[in-house]
């Protein structure tokens, strides 16, 4: 079997000898799920993908279980305008994380419904078109799974599931550099900084916990997520087991916090790791030999160039999607500067990608807004812009809150904001509640034990007031009137764009698809801007979209504040 011998040529450099004993495993527990057998699988569907993302308890209409009232948000999602759905961690879990704590891998959490609920989400997603995306927590696994209690009963098999250490960790101090907190310990004499990825809920020692059995326990996250310990082939065969069974379900996959996962202690970012990208594309080859369309997003904010590793090469895919956390932040750049150059700065960088693959842009995502690469003065002027609209997070590196509200609750600007996301190249994520507008949860609002986790402000539950209010419908029917029209010209923003001359507040760009054009002009600011440009719009270019007022002159083109059109030729 061709995917056989691909998943062994995967796995042979991370198993070794372990290799066959491996597949043979997943071989036998595989024969009994489906498989997708379309002769014409569609293996490019995700280069047309808009992405709505919610968490599965995140909308409150009746008195059904979290995951029935799914069902008929499936239709308000598809009015919309997107064709797959990210359900947002639904796994057994104690919710220390938001869920990303993992407590079984193959059981519904109980308070969202069942098994069979879930099937009927499936099932009704499929009628509508919808694809589905659940999270592949690889990284960690909640305190509370069996392989962790096993282990503190002092099971040396399932011990070696995880991270650990006999002695205690040499922690010497906690200190901020680089957009970030981080930690020094002295490991074998020598100094070792690591990132502090929650720095307001990491303990005594920022990564390491001791546990029951006396052995300490590395952890990237919470101290109640511990790491698992990718070296050892059992959980490998574990994960297979787990993406053999959702995928048979028609789940594709967000890859959770892939940069640490394959990674011993002391973890660290921006840097290749060859075993990351052997175990990614094993993942890959488990799940198309269960779904050949199954795919993967790829979770990481890396630098550029570490990032398009994740999705490989034309002849060593890993994943087919990345979030395009880089083009996120200087989008807020530019939006606060009012100055689409900066746009066009990481544009630039974002081009060499496989063309199996492709970015998901987005404003916002379910955490928190993040300030990574930033330095001053950008990173001061992006924080005193926002943080009054938020709350810090990461202290201070990264803000939580949701898009309209960091956008001033201003309607024009929002929208605006999201006309510039569609009019780049591209998938596009629109996280739920962004579609009627929905603000922040004040923090004081919270239960006392969620505000120290301020990504808390942007979750919560969108009601049936808020979906059927005179506010929500017309954002609403605004945004997806967008993402439609998008969505009908997907051809050309799957081509990259050339840039055009205009003042710096507007994102002037071209797209070529065969003999056709799309001009894309978005003025950024609170002015109205003029594009010097010779067409003539109801003979040589028809308008597609245009969101405010636009004013044709001889030769030029004037953009009201935040105004935006796309025409094409």
């Amino acid at each position: 079997m061709q995917e056989v011998n691909e998943l062994k040529q995967y796995l042979k450099p991370l198993y070794k000898h372990n290799t066959e004993r491996l597949c043979s495993e997943i071989i036998s527990y595989a024969k009994d799920f489906p498989r997708n057998e379309n002769p014409y699988p569609n293996l490019l569907w995700h280069k047309f993908l808009n992405l709505y993302a919610v968490y599965p308890d995140g909308v409150e209409n009746g008195n059904a279980a979290p995951l029935a009232r799914l069902i008929p948000h499936l239709a308000h999602i598809k009015r919309l305008g997107s064709n797959a759905l990210h359900i947002l961690p639904f796994l057994a879990s104690p919710l220390v994380d938001a869920g990303f704590d993992v407590s079984d891998y193959m059981r519904v959490r109980d308070d969202l419904g069942t098994m069979d609920d879930m099937r009927n989400v499936v099932h009704e997603a499929q009628k509508l078109g919808i694809r589905l995306f659940m999270d592949l927590v690889a990284n960690h696994v909640s305190e509370e799974h069996e392989w962790f209690q096993k282990a503190q009963a002092g099971d040396e098999k399932y011990r070696r599931y995880f991270i650990v250490q006999k002695t205690k960790p040499h922690f010497v101090e906690k200190f901020h550099k680089e957009s970030a907190v981080w930690a020094r310990y002295i490991v074998n004499g020598k100094v070792r900084d690591v990132n502090i990825a929650f720095p307001e809920m990491a303990g005594e020692i920022p990564h390491w916990r001791e546990g029951k059995d006396g052995y300490w326990y590395y952890h990237t996250y919470y101290p109640q997520q511990l790491d698992l310990n990718w070296h050892n082939p059992d959980v490998f065969l574990e994960f297979a087991k787990i993406i053999v069974f959702w995928a048979s379900l028609g789940f594709n996959f967000r890859l959770d916090a892939i940069p640490f996962v394959g990674k011993g202690a002391y973890k660290q970012t921006d840097e290749d790791n060859e075993f990351t990208h052997q175990l990614t594309a094993a993942f890959r080859s488990v799940a198309e030999s269960i779904n050949p369309e199954c795919v993967f997003i790829v979770e990481t904010y890396e630098r550029i160039q570490v990032i398009t590793r994740y999705l490989g090469y034309t002849h060593f895919k890993q994943t087919h999607l990345a979030y395009n956390f880089h083009l996120c932040t200087y989008l807020w750049v530019a939006l606060v500067e009012q100055d689409a150059t900066f746009i066009w700065q990481k544009l630039d960088e974002l081009y060499e990608i496989p063309v199996h693959a492709d970015w998901i842009n987005f404003l916002r995502n379910h955490d928190e807004l993040s300030l990574a690469y930033l330095q001053d003065p950008l990173l001061s002027d992006v924080k005193n812009a926002l943080t009054k609209y938020g709350e810090p997070f990461r202290e201070g590196y990264g803000i939580s809150g949701r898009t309209y509200s960091l956008l001033g609750r201003d309607e024009t600007r929002f929208l605006n904001a999201y006309f510039l996301v569609a009019s780049l190249p591209g998938g596009v994520l629109i996280p739920y509640g962004d579609e009627i507008g929905k603000t922040n949860i004040p923090l004081d609002k919270l239960p006392p034990q969620l505000r120290k986790d301020t990504r808390n402000i942007n979750r919560g539950k969108i009601t049936a007031e808020e979906l059927n209010s005179a506010k929500g419908k017309r954002i609403m029917e605004k945004l997806s009137k967008i993402i439609v029209k998008r969505q009908a010209l997907r051809e050309f923003l799957n081509v990259w764009p050339q840039r055009l001359t205009s003042p710096a507040g507007v994102f002037a760009a071209t797209y070529h698809f065969g003999i056709s054009e799309l001009l894309v002009l978005v003025n950024i600011t609170d002015k109205p801007q003029c594009v010097k440009i010779t067409i003539a719009p109801h003979k040589d270019y028809e308008e597609m979209l245009s969101f405010h007022k636009i004013e044709y002159g001889e030769g030029k083109i004037t953009l009201s504040p935040y105004a935006g059109i796309w025409l094409q030729k």
